[in-house]
């Protein structure tokens, strides 16, 4: 079995295509695309066409929805090219799987400003609402925020749940969590906030 890859170590990720609505944008082909995971020695296990599940306003202008999805070896995930400020250019496709994470901002404020909202007490707004919350945790937004007194710290308090109760958790205020989508490469450096 020797150079076999098992889909439990493979995860797939996704790029809009580039498409936007009203015929405003060129959707990028699959091929293309996919050159930016082989100049890195990422090797593409498959590919396909997909549409991001979730809302999509309807607006000349506006993202189709489409995305590149391309599958690769677990292993290959580090290597994913990023921008000049570290982004991840591809993001992991969380939407066909039985499960995903939804997030909303705790209310903790830097300088101990704010009151943070506890995991416990805003797990009763998804049970209020028939969801079942499987895992919970305190997680960052991965976003660099100004460093001052008042501003958010970026503490997200972040849930797992059912992919079929996502668009309940969507009314009430909150989004998909994906790790690491927005986390720059080193916060040291520069004069943001850090977090835990």
């Amino acid at each position: 079995m020797t150079g076999t890859v098992f889909s439990a170590d493979t995860v797939k990720v996704f790029r809009y295509d580039g498409s936007l609505q009203c015929g405003m944008g060129q959707a990028v082909p699959l091929d293309e695309m996919a050159k930016e995971l082989a100049a890195v020695n990422i090797k593409i296990l498959s590919s396909e066409k997909r549409v991001v599940s979730g809302f999509i306003i309807a607006l000349c202008g506006a993202p189709t929805g489409m995305a590149n999805v391309y599958e690769i070896a677990k292993d290959d995930l580090p290597r994913i090219p990023a921008d000049q400020r570290g982004v991840k250019r591809f993001q992991p496709w969380v939407y066909g799987g039985p499960s995903i994470e939804v997030a909303k901002y705790d209310g903790s404020l830097q300088c101990e400003m704010g009151r943070p909202v506890s995991l416990d007490e805003m797990e009763k707004e998804l049970r209020a609402a028939n969801i079942a919350v499987q895992a919970k945790a305190k997680k960052a937004d991965g976003i660099q925020h100004p460093q001052m007194c008042g501003a958010s710290t970026g503490t997200m308090n972040v849930y797992r749940i059912n992919t079929s109760d996502w668009e309940k958790a969507r009314v009430l205020g909150f989004v998909l969590y994906i790790e690491g989508i927005s986390i720059a490469r080193d916060r040291r450096t520069s004069n943001v906030a850090t977090r835990p």
